[in-house]
């Protein structure tokens, strides 16, 4: 995987059609994830590439794919010269994909990357990432605390690069927007809400949530990493902005905006719909002092997507890198909560038990979650 640049997000696998077209996308290398697209494309149609395109994806896939080695692509290409089948064509692509990707990668035509955004943004599944929470709640929240849902967030791929920029920076101030009104001096600690983020742009959502990921006013400005089997590439939260290394990705209208409680305890709610950007989020807490996470396993997608457009305008969603969290650990599986609860309704109420027992809360912490603790993150394959 190529990690340069800034990094994106990752696709939508719980509703894609084909289970190898699922995550992150890379715009300047942006790794990011386009999954959340792939819900409902044609039924009908077995659209393949033209053959040229077929060649630069074999090309890319052979040699810049995560996974690779996986595929014999001699074999394959022999296999594909043998046949004039579309659908026997476009079966053995996937399954080439979906084992040099390990399921996150994808290839869709044109009409499809078309189609699959018109019927995300008309579904309910498309809800802004900036969407959080005002009015009643299905689980009541302490008044101490305050609460962001981060939902999965698609930009329209046919705007041009200009447009989907304003587009992520109008979502990231949104989701910014909501945590300013919460932040009014009387909320001792945050609950950030990942249980339905399937995926999508990761950037307006590392932006979004980015006041709350340093753990305190000075602490380090990295909060996650790509890995591309090489080197290791940073996400950064520095000067109220995202950055990918030492580039500045994405920024709010204001920068100079800091929370009142930069050390207040975050708890993160996570399930297994959780997947890709969802996930490359639940990463960036990973570290950080007072954090815990609650739930359920996430769905295992935690690699990145760089979308290549081929010769004849269709989209190969490339899988070149894993996530890290910010002390490089992660190996592109499932992550694993702190505290299991198979349950929205526990996770929730949990996490706030958890909150309101920390010191910031007036709690009496008890066990590891005293000040300074580090929870024990892990992954599961």
């Amino acid at each position: 995987m190529q990690g340069k640049g800034s990094v994106l997000s990752c696709t939508d696998p719980i509703q894609g059609r084909e289970t190898t077209m699922r995550r992150k996308q890379n715009g300047v290398m942006v790794w990011t994830t386009l999954a959340a697209m792939l819900l409902a494309l044609p039924a009908a149609a077995t659209p393949v590439p033209s053959l040229p395109a077929r060649e630069q994806m074999l090309g890319l896939l052979e040699h810049k794919a995560l996974y690779r080695d996986r595929v014999d692509w001699a074999v394959l290409r022999r296999d594909l010269a043998a046949t004039d089948d579309p659908d026997r064509q476009r079966r053995l692509l996937s399954d080439a994909i979906n084992r040099a990707t390990a399921g996150h990668g994808g290839w869709m035509s044109a009409e499809e990357v078309r189609e699959g955004y018109r019927k995300r943004a008309a579904g309910p599944g498309m809800a802004p990432a900036a969407a959080a929470t005002e009015g009643p709640q299905a689980h009541p929240i302490d008044a101490r605390l305050g609460l962001i849902r981060v939902a999965p967030y698609l930009p329209d791929p046919g705007l041009p690069r200009e447009q989907q920029r304003a587009a992520e920076r109008q979502e990231a101030q949104r989701l910014q927007d909501l945590l300013w009104r919460q932040d009014d001096g009387s909320r001792c600690g945050w609950i950030v809400d990942l249980g339905d983020n399937t995926g999508g742009n990761m950037w307006p959502m590392l932006l979004g949530v980015g006041p709350l990921l340093r753990g305190r006013a000075d602490g380090p400005d990295v909060v996650g990493h790509f890995f591309d089997g090489a080197a290791l590439q940073p996400w950064r939260y520095r000067e109220g902005a995202v950055w990918v290394g030492d580039a500045p990705r994405l920024a709010p209208d204001d920068t100079a905006r800091r929370p009142r409680r930069p050390d207040a305890p975050v708890a993160v709610l996570q399930s297994g719909r959780t997947a890709s950007s969802g996930e490359a989020i639940v990463l960036a807490f990973r570290g950080r002092p007072h954090s815990r996470s609650f739930g359920t396993p996430t769905m295992g997608y935690s690699t990145g997507n760089v979308p290549v457009t081929l010769v004849d305008g269709s989209t190969l969603l490339l899988t070149g890198t894993v996530m890290k969290d910010r002390n490089g650990i992660g190996g592109g599986s499932r992550i694993v909560p702190d505290v299991t609860a198979a349950q929205r309704a526990d996770a929730m109420r949990l996490a706030q038990a958890w909150l309101l027992a920390q010191p910031a809360c007036g709690g009496n912490p008890t066990g590891n979650a005293g000040p300074g603790a580090r929870p024990s993150w892990k992954t599961v394959p």
